[in-house]
């Protein structure tokens, strides 16, 4: 395999936290009064980063809700339920596949980075993981800078490396640093959102075997 480097996102892509992640919204919903909730398809379609632009689709007023008390209430309701999210089906196969190429995988996420690693450690798969990089803060608003300064700080070839993401910001970061970007349309949001990138995108993760 011609790619050195894997360069994973977390939430949506290894880690199912799909349902959970709309639940959480819909319960934030209910505590302030809206009367209105999000199916599966509609979440796909309006899901996205910054989350900021997400909860303003979603119907939010910031000028009654200000943004940073909402996300901090939608952490207080998502935490407990984190514990039901597991790894897709097929992540531990690919993980190992790509263990036993040689590659070396590195997780950049705009989860917060103490929350990142409770969750990888739900499963024993820390030690695929050359790198595990989070944010400072529960606010998701990008990875960019996470992934540039990792890029420098390692003095990575931009094609020596693949970003594997589930939604269009992944495919940002890609651009933005200039490795090649391949995205899972079994997470966060719709495979129409993430085909119009043009980015070579598979319905699931044992499917990204047949792009690299």
């Amino acid at each position: 395999m011609r790619y050195k480097y894997i360069i994973w996102d977390w939430n949506g892509t290894l880690f199912d936290d799909v349902q959970i992640g709309i639940d959480a919204m819909n319960e934030m919903l209910k505590i302030k009064g809206y009367n209105h909730c999000l199916t599966t398809e509609k979440y796909r379609e309006i899901f996205g980063f910054p989350v900021s632009e997400y909860y303003k689709r979603v119907g939010f007023d910031f000028d009654i809700f200000p943004f940073d008390e909402l996300a901090q209430l939608y952490i207080s309701i998502y935490s407990p339920l984190q514990n039901r999210a597991v790894l897709f089906a097929d992540a531990q196969i690919v993980l190992d596949r790509f263990n036993d190429m040689g590659a070396k995988q590195v997780v950049i996420s705009t989860c917060e980075k103490n929350r990142l690693y409770e969750q990888i450690n739900q499963f024993d798969i820390m030690h695929y993981f050359s790198a595990v990089i989070g944010t400072d803060d529960n606010f998701a608003v990008s990875k960019t800078q996470l992934a540039q300064k990792w890029f420098e700080e390692n003095d990575i070839q931009p094609d020596e490396a693949v970003f594997i993401g589930d939604t269009v910001h992944d495919f940002e970061v890609a651009q933005n640093v200039g490795c090649r970007c391949v995205l899972v349309a079994d997470g966060h949001q719709s495979l129409d959102l993430l085909k119009d990138t043009g980015a070579a995108t598979v319905n699931k993760l044992s499917e990204i075997f047949e792009c690299l």
